[in-house]
């Protein structure tokens, strides 16, 4: 397994191609309908009963706090996501605007206990039209604050051509306004990948003061992620909970950098400890990592003989470099890191000005 001086090619054409237009568009490699999805939540149910007076709902923001709610253990959303025709033709090039490789997904973002999940909504062929869903959040699997936001990503490859629409599965083609839905406040520490705020020269099993976050594998059955409390303003951007404004923009980037570290340190860590006869993981958090990125890693395969090919890759001197460079691409891709740093200077250039 290698990665062929084509794709490398490619992937420097696919960059050269952006020419002008707004800083978001010069960021990514591809073009990107930024809110370009209709986004419409039509009921939430605590435990299969309608919030009635329960929570403070804020339709007009998209927000939903629960926080101070007890008793319940599941939220259910129901709603539609809507694609227009339009869209479809902008992020799609004309040979494939009939039968467009697209998959419809609406991604759960959980910051405090770095958590990110998806939901297919639709599959290809991509079609415009209204499509509906119904999710279920377990209050035990999430904290603090959980952002719902639909996302058009390309299913399949294809042979880039004289347009700047994406050619990569995997792609992020358009988004939607998210949904906000506050269940608590941030907590120093808690369950897995919850943080815990330490300060980092109070300890010698933590790494030195010029360290941000550190997740720890000391524990294999149960990872714990660390923040500095040594960089007491990185804590307080990290905790923001706010939606709009410079310190949400900037934690938006840095939580995309702690994640893609955090998220390739555990997918090396489960291919090291998955079986390379049966596929099987050591641990039960190991299977969460699979499930979210083994059809990245290997879309060709079932996922049983994706984990067993997993394992075997790591432990190959020959395909270990190939191996990492796919876990890189697969974790960055489900990252906005290009949006969400763009948001930051337009906002840095706005109060300057």
């Amino acid at each position: 397994m290698s990665v062929s001086d084509e794709d490398s090619e490619t992937d420097e054409s696919e960059e050269e191609e952006i020419q002008t237009g707004s800083l978001v568009t010069q960021s990514l490699p591809h073009t990107f309908e930024r809110d370009a999805l209709s986004f419409e939540v039509d009921e939430f149910r605590l435990d299969g009963v309608e919030l009635n007076d329960r929570g403070d709902l804020n339709e007009s923001d998209q927000v939903l706090s629960l926080v101070g709610e007890s008793g319940w253990d599941s939220l259910e959303v129901e709603g539609t996501v809507e694609l227009q025709s339009d869209t479809i033709q902008e992020v799609f090039p004309p040979e494939e605007w009939e039968d467009s490789p697209g998959r419809l997904a609406l991604v759960k973002t959980n910051r405090l206990a770095i958590n990110r999940s998806r939901e297919i909504l639709s599959d290809a062929p991509m079609e415009a039209g209204t499509h509906p869903f119904e999710i279920q959040l377990d209050r035990d699997e999430y904290r603090g604050t959980v952002n719902l936001e639909p996302y058009l990503v390309r299913s399949d490859n294809r042979d880039p051509g004289p347009t700047n629409c994406a050619s990569k599965a995997g792609s992020r083609l358009a988004n939607g306004e998210l949904w906000i839905v506050r269940l608590d406040e941030p907590t120093d520490g808690g369950g897995l990948l919850m943080p815990i705020i330490e300060d980092f020269e109070d300890t010698d099993r933590l790494p030195d003061d010029n360290h941000i976050h550190h997740l720890s594998l000391d524990e294999p059955r149960n990872p714990q992620l660390y923040l500095n409390r040594g960089h007491p303003q990185v804590v307080n951007v990290l905790e923001n909970e706010g939606a709009t404004g410079g310190p949400p923009r900037l934690r938006d980037v840095l939580y995309d950098y702690i994640e893609h570290s955090v998220w390739t340190q555990l997918l090396i860590q489960t291919a090291r400890d998955t079986d390379t006869d049966t596929g099987e993981t050591k641990h039960s958090w190991q299977d969460d990592v699979l499930e979210i990125f083994i059809d990245d890693l290997y879309p060709d395969l079932d996922k049983d003989m994706a984990a067993v090919q997993l394992a075997a890759d790591v432990r190959s001197i020959e395909d270990l470099p190939a191996l990492v460079q796919k876990i890189e691409q697969a974790v960055h891709q489900r990252y906005n890191i290009p949006q969400d740093t763009t948001k930051l200077i337009e906002e840095a250039i706005q109060n300057d000005n």
